[in-house]
């Protein structure tokens, strides 16, 4: 089974849901078609188990624990870099612009990417500024919402270029530093930042 997710993958990116074939599939997993269809019963299927899967690993980059556990700053600036790196992935964005071909005719797509991909991140930085509120680094009422904007902060700017195939270069430390910055003239602390 780890072929036929392998090979889909594959042809997934490359040619996107539409565009890929499950020929094209089960030749570039090496299975037959029989074997292929054994293991999932459509290309729809198929293409589910692929973005789960690919969200499920892109968002361990999120999910791993931070160097600096004490400053808010330096917490953010990791954080934000991480999100950045992310989206300056191309299997990254050629995931997301796959899913978002898919979803007008597959939304389970979409509901698989926001639950997998933002939704998660949201609620992992929800965890960290939670942590810094409690340590008194940042006054946050709402978490929730301000993980939302901390996450908007981070990618503003980048991913709207890279989607759209824009060369536009970004220096991941100084757009981390601005959106760290930002977020810490909103969310002021009551330690002083």
């Amino acid at each position: 089974m780890a072929d036929v997710l392998k090979g889909a993958r594959e042809v997934f990116l490359k040619f996107g849901f539409e565009g890929a074939s499950v020929d094209a599939i089960a030749e570039e997993a090496k299975v037959s078609k029989a074997t292929l269809y054994a293991h999932f019963p459509s290309k729809d299927k198929l293409f589910l188990s692929v973005l789960q899967a690919e969200c499920d690993s892109l968002s361990m980059e999120i999910c791993r624990p931070l160097s600096s556990q004490n400053d808010a700053r330096s917490v953010l600036e990791e954080l934000s870099q991480r999100m950045i790196g992310l989206v300056m992935d191309d299997d990254y964005i050629r995931l997301l612009r796959v899913c978002i071909g898919a979803a007008s005719v597959l939304p389970e797509a979409g509901e698989i990417y926001m639950g997998s991909g933002p939704t998660r991140a949201i609620r992992t930085v929800a965890q960290i500024l939670e942590r810094l509120h409690e340590a008194k680094s940042q006054n946050v009422q709402d978490i929730q919402g301000a993980a939302s904007q901390f996450i908007h902060l981070s990618i503003a700017g980048v991913i709207m270029p890279r989607l759209l195939a824009v060369d536009q270069p970004v220096d991941a430390s100084e757009h981390s530093k601005r959106a760290a910055d930002a977020f810490l003239r909103i969310y002021a602390g009551r330690n002083n930042l």
